[in-house]
């Protein structure tokens, strides 16, 4: 039986960086995705956590950090807006570790999953030219910034890059590359991206200066030069690097350019360079007029390369036990019933609340310890006065209260329809007995409920955060039954809540007839157990058809209650030790 804490599972973890940034995660459904409204879906997941966590810190830092404005503007060029997703991942990756560093090892781990294992030195030299400089840009990018283990497969990159448009024209890019850290916005990360497609070979090169050509540069269309530069170009090698006779290829593919956009002077290599390129004399206008067909196959976002695995992995996981989220109240519900079983619940809360009253709000003298000055002499210990024990006077320490956080989870499924109202009233009883005592926060939700969007999530009845006249104003209570028994799927969400709530102790009680879905037994049992070690205390709490042995199944500990009149003196044995000190 699992009894790994809860803390360091997907959906706290989602849930935690949810509200440090702001940015809403979902852990649900089977497919991983940003939506319209900048909203992080993310599949449950419990064989790679990592992934998934590294998915939701990138997601996250792209609906706080980019610019989709700039995207929407490049996208009439698919070479530029893969290359524009390269570097802004790179660029958003880094400001999350800076803003967040506990995202840095989720972040990496993600680059290595979706860059560095699935690479095959082989397929390097297959690679077309407009593929060679994008992957060179990605790995060499992710390579020199951010993760060193990149190395192998962006050195046999940034090789083919020599080779392709030559040494200095290739360490140009890079060093393009290696300002996207100095970018405050996505818009400055694609003029970068302008710089770099500037800088790769034309077949219509512009002079370097306006005047005229420079000593290096591509002979002119037409100039007397251009019919001797098949002869001199054997000569080149010894001549030097001042030699105009360089071969017409060789001087488009390391000649300057003028930029798309924005000035690349500062970057653009000279004629000197180390070595040849070999080729694609035209590849700016290859890049240019490139479709995504021609580009397929490319990794230009990894966040969609993790998103596309951790929706495959989806696919192998079980449906029924993906957890749900909680959703907002339930629509299918009765405000006649709901305002019955309010009425019992107060009625059946009186007796109840000032048990629970007394225990956590009675000082009590409860432990007795020797001090050298006081008000109360232990006769018993003055004949130890000669023997130099001067510790003769009693104190009696008060208990202290303890804050805690109790949320209740209320089973609703068709099985549990003749239990409704009990059930129910039970759960405004406790609410209702525990509103005004200090320093204990109350929450409690419902399950199963389906969305109008038809998926399965939890219903509010009562935040912690809102008083329960409001709960019970806003339509908590009244729901009706449906649907089976994903015990299971719904305690992750109640346990997300009560580990969020302020409070030192952690309670999580649990109305329900003790039968979950079948086959998911096991799973509940083992899900009770991480709450436990998380510090959550979880309390069964039988109706309908619920007995001992049923209950037995599922929990630790647990009370077949069967009817609101018989809640106090159940409760009574369940809280008493949790809720007092």
């Amino acid at each position: 039986m699992s009894t790994k804490s809860l803390v360091g599972s997907l959906p706290i973890y989602a849930q935690h960086l949810a509200e440090k940034t702001g940015v809403k995660v979902f852990v649900e459904g089977s497919v991983a995705y940003t939506n319209v409204n900048r909203e992080v879906y993310v599949p449950f997941a419990d064989d790679d956590l990592d992934l998934a966590f590294g998915y939701i810190d990138h997601e996250c830092s792209h609906v706080r950090n980019t610019d989709l404005e700039a995207f929407e503007q490049s996208k009439s060029v698919a070479f530029r807006r893969h290359l524009l997703n390269a570097l802004e991942d790179i660029r958003i990756e880094r400001l999350s570790m800076e803003q967040y560093p506990g995202t840095e090892d989720n972040l990496r781990y993600l680059n290595r999953k979706v860059l560095l294992e699935p690479f095959v030195a082989a397929s390097v030299d297959a690679c077309p030219p407009l593929h060679v400089v994008a992957n060179a840009v990605l790995f060499g990018g992710y390579w020199l910034l951010q993760e060193p283990q990149l190395e192998v497969p962006a050195k046999a990159y940034l090789a083919r890059l020599d080779s392709l448009i030559g040494t200095d024209a290739a360490r140009s890019v890079m060093e393009i590359v290696k300002r996207t850290l100095d970018c405050g916005s996505t818009w400055e990360v694609l003029q970068l991206v302008d710089e770099i497609i500037a800088l790769l070979p034309s077949s219509s090169e512009a002079p370097r200066d306006k005047n005229g050509p420079q000593p290096g540069d591509a002979n002119e269309p037409g100039s007397p030069e251009a019919g001797e530069s098949d002869q001199e170009g054997q000569q080149s090698n010894q001549e030097g690097p001042n030699s105009s006779g360089d071969d017409a290829s060789e001087a488009g593919n390391q000649g300057a350019v003028e930029p798309c956009d924005g000035p690349a002077e500062a970057a653009k290599p000279n004629a000197s360079g180390e070595s040849a390129p070999d080729g694609a004399p035209n590849l700016r206008e290859l890049a240019m007029e490139a479709s995504e067909a021609d580009l397929d196959g490319l990794v230009s976002d990894v966040g969609d390369v993790a998103a596309a695995l951790l929706t495959q992995g989806a696919k192998s996981n079980p449906p029924n036990l993906s957890p749900f989220t909680l959703g907002g109240r339930a629509m299918d519900r009765s405000q006649m019933e709901g305002e019955s079983r309010v009425r019992y619940g107060v009625f059946q809360s009186s007796g109840l609340q000032q048990c629970l009253y007394g225990l956590l709000q009675a000082k009590v003298d409860c432990r007795v310890s020797l001090r050298r000055s006081g008000k109360r002499l232990d006769t018993g210990r003055l004949a130890m006065l000669p023997a130099g024990e001067t510790r003769i006077y009693r104190h009696k320490a008060r208990a202290e209260r303890s804050s805690a956080a109790v949320q209740l989870l209320l089973d609703k499924s068709t099985s549990m329809r003749e239990s409704m109202g009990e059930a129910e009233a039970a759960i405004y009883a406790v609410l209702h007995a525990l509103e005004n005592i200090p320093q204990v926060t109350t929450g409690a939700m419902s399950f199963p409920n389906m969305s109008g969007d038809g998926v399965e999530r939890c219903a509010l009845i009562k935040s912690w955060r809102e008083r329960l006249v409001t709960a019970v104003r806003e339509g908590g209570f009244g729901a009706s039954a449906q649907g089976l028994t994903p015990l299971y799927r719904a305690i992750w969400p109640a346990a997300c809540e009560v580990l969020r709530a302020p409070g030192e102790r952690k309670l999580l009680l649990i109305a329900t007839d003790g039968e979950p879905d079948s086959g998911t037994e096991q799973q509940v049992r083992e899900l009770v157990a991480r709450c436990e070690a998380s510090g959550i205390e979880v309390f069964g709490l039988g109706f309908g058809k619920a007995t001992a042995t049923v209950l037995a199944k599922c929990f630790s500990r647990y009370q077949a209650i069967g009817q609101v009149s018989n809640l106090k003196n159940a409760l009574y044995e369940l809280v008493r030790e949790s809720l007092v000190a």
